[in-house]
């Protein structure tokens, strides 16, 4: 009887150590699948992302003008189209037109431009804009956005354009379809979520505190928040000093 008892505990103590075990190699394992996950999507971004600047460099390659970041369609109230709506840059990736469908964004209101990408436009890890379909397609304003800044100094930045190409920044994770030096930080007090007029214009570290900056030559490169915020001003301070 002594002895049965002695077997039993032997066989719980097994258990219970195998068990513990096995709890050591999840805490081990998960956290490695999930960035070996993220390392996925991070990639798979980044050949989205290399695949839309090589078509806007062609662009300008091809026409000697910048694909209009946005058009403003007075006709209609001022509606705002950016650019991923405008056929010009849907012909780039033979896309079918996207029509006159788009709403207007009045400043401070939260208003959405109508999805028309399918989601493997988007990108992976860009979980507001993958939770915000509609018909089957998604808002390329939360997946990416363009360097506002190349626009706003157009006439400096133009003539540069093929020598400085690698240098240059072109588009990057976003929570808009734009981004600047201004405002391409305010992800840090608002993460994946649009909330209006505070998160016009920011970028989106989403991949594990990075986000995806892509240049006019096709590169890539990953950057904190901080890391973006500095390299913007530096260029801008560049491009300031030869526009005078």
């Amino acid at each position: 009887m002594e002895s049965k008892r002695l077997n039993r505990a032997f066989t719980l103590t097994e258990l219970l150590v195998v068990l513990v075990i096995i709890s050591l190699l999840m805490s081990i394992i998960l956290p490695a699948l999930n960035r070996a996950k993220e390392t996925a999507r991070a990639i798979q971004c980044k050949s989205l992302m290399k695949h839309y600047s090589l078509a806007l460099y062609s662009y300008f390659l091809e026409t000697n003008t910048l694909l209009p970041i946005s058009v403003q369609d007075w006709d209609k109230g001022i509606t705002m189209h950016p650019w991923h709506s405008l056929d010009a840059f849907r012909n780039l990736l033979d896309l079918p037109a996207t029509g006159s469908e788009y709403r207007q964004r009045n400043i401070g209101e939260l208003e959405e431009y109508k999805p028309a990408f399918e989601r493997r436009y988007i990108c992976p890890s860009a979980s507001y804009a993958l939770s915000h379909d509609q018909d089957g397609l998604y808002p390329m304003n939360h997946s990416y956005g363009l360097n506002a800044e190349v626009y706003d100094y157009e006439n400096s930045v133009r003539p540069r354009m093929e020598s400085q190409s690698g240098r240059i920044p072109c588009m990057a994770d976003a929570m808009d379809w734009w981004f600047n030096y201004w405002q391409c930080d305010k992800y840090l007090d608002y993460g994946e979520n649009w909330v209006g007029f505070d998160t016009y214009g920011t970028a989106a570290f989403r991949h594990r505190n990075k986000a995806n900056v892509s240049y006019w030559d096709g590169h890539i490169e990953q950057m904190t928040a901080v890391e973006l915020k500095t390299y913007m001003k530096e260029w801008l301070d560049i491009v300031n000093s030869r526009s005078k």
